[in-house]
């Protein structure tokens, strides 16, 4: 017997707006599917354009690791902002690929979000004892949680291309 396929993975992130599946299927759903889909479409031009934008902002080592520690605190961080993981700013900025190697905050933050939402990421860090032990970060599976993420670390890229003068 076949597995079920595996639901899609949705990615937000413009302007914080996520405009998924979820309405309830009352009333006029053709109307609501249309509009629903010129929303869809005005978003992606939001995130063409920025994209476009922040491939010409260059950020220097300083920016580049202040915004991959925000981002550490986004995805590791507790309700206090204290984050406990051996996991570090460097790993989340570290390329995966070649063609993903750059200081331009487009690439810096496209990195950055595949680093926190796919996990991977290793280090050591010690146990209650106080014995070492190998911490793996483990993939953001929930959309609520992704969702969530993307969000944030979208509006992180936003802050940083404003402080840089572009926005």
């Amino acid at each position: 017997m076949l597995a079920p396929p595996a639901r899609p993975r949705q990615r937000s992130f413009s302007n914080g707006a996520c405009h998924a599946p979820g309405r309830p299927h009352k009333g006029d759903v053709v109307r609501q599917v249309i509009e629903g889909s010129y929303a869809v479409l005005d978003d992606a031009r939001q995130a063409l354009d920025a994209a476009e934008a922040w491939q010409g902002v260059a950020l220097s080592r300083d920016e580049r690791l202040a915004f991959g520690e925000a981002a550490r605190t986004l995805r590791f961080g507790d309700a206090d902002g204290r984050t406990e993981t051996p996991i570090t700013a460097e790993q989340l900025l570290a390329p995966r690929r070649v063609d993903d190697a750059g200081d331009d905050l487009w690439r810096t933050f496209n990195r950055v979000q595949e680093n926190a939402i796919r996990g991977g990421l290793t280090a050591w860090g010690r146990d209650a004892r106080n014995r070492p032990r190998r911490v793996t970060s483990r993939e953001v599976t929930g959309i609520d949680g992704d969702v969530r993420l993307n969000r944030a670390l979208w509006t992180l890229t936003e802050r940083m291309a404003e402080l840089k003068g572009v926005g």
